[in-house]
């Protein structure tokens, strides 16, 4: 699934593309699209700004419409500052000049009001984002020790009513980054662990943003050894939805 550092890159280039662009097409050449038939309205509408918010792109436009967006698993967005077409059909295609951004599958695809998007609980919830501007890691911090004392910290960070935007790899590879056992109880980490795995959390997703590709120390370690200690990386599934976890039992005990 893409995670939050992804989507940001994705807002990125969408407002490269398309920011302060008249849209001159808007369609839904698939027939399958969630707005099929209502791309339309989208056509003569300035895009004011692409915003990532954890997983979710939001993409506003003049006259109080937006665009909501959740990849999902599966989902994808293309964006071509040189007039190429995408391969198939998309769910939703905006074009102005040469510039092309286009959506295909996902888990949501949406087109609604601004007040709409205001009020929208489910991203109301959300956690703060580790790249949003003003982002507060210790804020974070004690969101993540007040989220439940029984739970294990690596499937508590991926809560995104904690923070927004960490996903399998980012959460992986921060605990790594930050030695912790993705099995500690929340009720056995000391304030500072849980700001090391904010900050870590947050750099491994900068870094992403920064190199266009995230890091990957230990996330299917090729070698199945800690690049640490050399020692065996151990596997396991974590949480209700089983992801899977690599961790050093050495480094991160």
């Amino acid at each position: 699934m893409p995670e939050g550092d992804t989507i940001h890159r994705i807002a990125g280039g969408i407002r490269q593309a398309l920011g302060g662009m008249e849209i001159g097409r808007a369609e839904t050449p698939d027939p399958r699209s969630p707005i099929h038939g209502r791309a339309g309205t989208l056509e003569g509408r300035v895009l004011e700004r692409a915003e990532a918010r954890g997983k979710h792109l939001i993409l506003h436009f003049s006259g109080d419409l937006a665009v909501h967006s959740h990849l999902g698993i599966n989902g994808r967005w293309l964006v071509f500052a040189d007039g190429r077409v995408p391969f198939g059909k998309p769910w939703l295609l905006l074009a102005s000049g040469r510039a092309i951004a286009a959506q295909a599958g996902g888990k949501l695809l949406r087109l609604v009001s601004e007040s709409r998007i205001r009020n929208d609980p489910g991203l109301m919830q959300l956690g703060p984002d580790p790249l949003a501007r003003g982002f507060d890691a210790g804020e974070a911090a004690k969101r993540l020790l007040a989220s439940g004392g029984g739970r294990e910290v690596g499937d508590a960070i991926l809560d995104q009513r904690v923070i927004a935007g960490i996903g399998n790899v980012i959460r992986v590879e921060a605990l790594f980054r930050s030695r912790l056992d993705p099995w500690r109880k929340i009720a056995d980490l000391e304030p500072e662990e849980a700001l090391d795995l904010v900050e870590a959390s947050c750099e491994v997703m900068r870094t992403s943003v920064r190199r266009g590709r995230r890091p990957h120390a230990m996330y299917k370690a090729s070698s199945g050894r800690c690049p640490n200690c050399g020692g065996r990386v151990a596997v396991r599934g974590q949480g209700d939805a089983n992801r899977v976890t690599y961790s050093c039992p050495v480094c991160q005990s």
